[in-house]
């Protein structure tokens, strides 16, 4: 999807807590891609890290200030004393035009298969369709196995591949500017945050603009529209 984006959703400070609210966000963003009916495209669906394909869209400003640090506040699923807790996830949202992909070259590639783990049946289990590729000069690396067909997986994981070694490059070229993703989602810290999700109260709380939502509910539903009209 040229001219699209590139959603990255990973997991930040809280422990199980932050991947039960990466799954949270994921669902959001999802749900309201469907709503707007969007073509959208998940490339990588791990636990602690989701990277979905978007088409360009009308709400292009609006999802460009989704990147920075989500927060989450509620009584975590394996809590029985019923304290709160304080979790994060981190959001990184890139415009993916042509002009910006890096061209990889298959020399500098390190291309690995091997049998697909987990769930999935015997077909996966017994075909070497998971794919590994690493970028040698960078050591940045993919790994893909969430197709059965290895051609797809490797599709899969050049496509991320080429998304993660434009955004070391474009880190290492911008260090002192706000795209830069190491200065926005830098280690997941509570004090970067761009928003808080808290449960107790039904409440959204948006640190860029100041302002209060009380439909938390509606908006991990998909109802983003929400935010963006605050």
């Amino acid at each position: 999807m040229e001219n699209g984006y590139i959603l990255e959703i990973r997991q930040g400070i809280g422990g199980d807590e932050s991947i039960y609210f990466l799954e949270d966000l994921k669902k959001m963003y999802i749900k309201f891609f469907q709503k707007k009916k969007l073509n959208y495209k998940i490339l990588l669906n791990l636990e602690k890290e989701i990277v979905i394909e978007l088409e360009n869209n009308i709400f292009d400003n609006f999802l460009l200030n989704e990147s920075g640090i989500h927060r989450v506040q509620r009584v975590p699923k394996n809590e029985n004393q019923g304290k709160m807790q304080t979790s994060t996830c981190s959001i990184f949202l890139k415009k993916n035009t042509k002009n910006d992909n890096f061209i990889l070259n298959n020399k500098d590639l390190k291309i690995e298969t091997c049998k697909s783990s987990g769930s999935g049946g015997q077909h996966v289990n017994t075909t070497n369709s998971s794919v590994k590729i690493t970028h040698l000069p960078t050591k940045i690396f993919v790994e893909c196995s969430d197709e059965r067909s290895q051609l797809l997986n490797k599709t899969k994981a050049i496509k991320i591949l080429n998304f993660r070694i434009n955004k070391f490059l474009n880190e290492k070229k911008n260090l002192d500017t706000n795209l830069n993703r190491k200065s926005i989602i830098s280690k997941s810290e509570r004090s970067k945050k761009i928003r808080t999700y808290n449960f107790q109260n039904n409440k959204i709380i948006n640190h860029l603009t100041n302002t209060n939502c009380y439909q938390l509910n509606k908006v991990l539903n998909g109802d983003l529209d929400i935010l963006f009209k605050n």
